[in-house]
Order: structure tokens, then sequence, then C-alpha cells
């Protein structure tokens, strides 16, 4: 039904919605005096593999201007690199001294291409550092390079951090599974509404169908009646002999034909 396949589609559109949106900073006051401390600065150059025991991601920082000891990396990594399974690197050039705010495009390296996802950066050359305006990713573990070779410690603090982003992690997959359960039972709830109004219309028609055929029933017995009462009451007019006169109703409601009736006169 028509009406069922629209019902559906505006409920999962109110349960699923896109995160592809773009977020820019503000830029007053001026982010080379403005921007913060890196967000989890530690292991983010190049050479430093996914660590599953503190697994940092760049999905939970706070979008805004943030300065970094080292330049954002500008050329495609290898998977398992800057700290997590999917980096995420500059495919652009960085903007001269003297240049305004800047908008580039970030890519994100997959299994099978290099830039298998794309976000929006802003980039302001400060001199002896660029201010970044970072985005906050789609997923985890997905992060921004910054350098090519770098310690790759974690400090001890890490540790209490990334047990609050596995919680959060796991209230997120929690709220997702209530929504398709939510999903799932208005959809069997719509199809079981259906089914049922399917039935009952075919009951109606049922039960009307057998009202015509019991109307049909009477008629006949009626008629065959008449035709009775008639031969009985006129024996010589041959206009009432219904001897070997067909009927042509046919009793539907007890699935026979209504025998023919005969008459013999003496």
């Amino acid at each position: 039904m028509a009406w069922l396949e629209s019902l559906f589609g505006f409920i999962l559109s109110i349960l699923i919605h896109s995160t592809d949106t773009t977020y820019y900073c503000s830029t007053s006051p001026d982010p080379c005096t403005s921007s913060d401390t890196l967000f989890e600065s530690y292991a983010r150059t190049q050479n430093c593999p996914h660590d599953s025991q503190y697994s940092p991601c760049d999905r939970y920082i706070t979008p805004g201007w943030y300065r970094a000891n080292d330049s954002i990396l500008d050329q495609c990594p290898n998977l398992n690199s800057c700290g997590a399974i999917y980096p995420v690197w500059l495919n652009d050039s960085l903007p001269n001294v003297g240049d305004p705010i800047v908008t580039k495009t970030l890519c994100k390296t997959g299994f099978s291409d290099c830039c298998v996802g794309q976000y929006d950066i802003q980039i302001k050359n400060c001199g002896t550092f660029y201010s970044y305006c970072l985005p906050a990713l789609d997923g985890c573990p997905e992060r921004v390079c910054f350098g090519t070779n770098g310690s790759c410690e974690y400090p001890t603090t890490a540790n209490v951090q990334t047990t609050q982003i596995n919680t959060e992690q796991g209230q997120e997959s929690k709220d997702l599974e209530t929504k398709y359960i939510v999903l799932i039972s208005v959809s069997v709830t719509i199809f079981i509404c259906g089914v049922y109004m399917v039935f009952l219309k075919a009951a109606f028609y049922f039960l009307k169908m057998k009202n015509v055929k019991q109307r049909i029933c009477a008629d006949v017995t009626d008629q065959n009646e008449n035709q009775k009462i008639a031969a009985d009451t006129f024996p010589g007019d041959p206009s009432q002999n219904v001897i070997n006169k067909p009927n042509t109703l046919q009793n539907t409601d007890c699935n026979k034909t209504t025998p023919d009736v005969q008459f013999e006169h003496s």
C-alpha cells in the first residue's frame, strides 16, 4: 500500500539522519593568538601505529582552532599510522605567511584508496606555526596526522580519557541499537495493522456475498413455489404447465442446482 510506504519512509527519515556537515571556526579573535593546544597531541606522527589499548580518536574533538608543534601531514600515509587505523591528511598545500584564512581538504586513507572520505579544514599561517580549525571526524579510530617522525608514547592520563571515550562509544552504540529496535517495532506494527485491515475487508466481502447468495436461493425457492401453485390452480392452462420447463436460476448458496419442477396432469 502506498500510504504504508510513505509512513515507513517518514519514520526512517526521523530515526536516521545524515552527519555530513561542514564546521567553520570563528575568525574573531585572531586564531594566531587564541588557538588551543592540539587535542590529544601524542602519537600523531606518521610513524606511530594504532594502539588498541588507548585507541585515540578525533571524533570527540571539540571543533575549534588548534596549534601543533608539527605541521599537518600533506602526503598520503599508510593505514595504521598517526595513532589510528584510518589516518587523515591534508590533500593540498599549506598557506604562505600573509595569506588569509584558507579552506583546504582533508582526506581519509582507506583500504582501497588514499582518499575514501573528505573533510573541510581552515588553516591560518601565523609565521612560526600554523593554526588549524579542526572538525570532529565521523568515526573511530580516525585521526589527523601531524609530522612524519616523533614519539609514540602515551601519557598516563590517556588511560582515563580513553576509558571515558570508550564509555561514550558504548552509550552511542546502545542509542543506535535502541533506534533500530524502535524502527523494527514500528515497521512490524504497521505490517500487522495492514494485514488486519486486509482480513477485515475480506471478511466483509465474504459476508456480503453470502447474503447475496441467500437472497438468490430464496428467490429460486419462491419461483418454484409459485410455479407449483399456478400448475395446481390452472391444470388445463398450457402456459402454466411447468413440465420439463428449465429453471434458469441456481441455488448457489447450497452449491447445487435447484431441481426442475415437474407435474403430470391426468
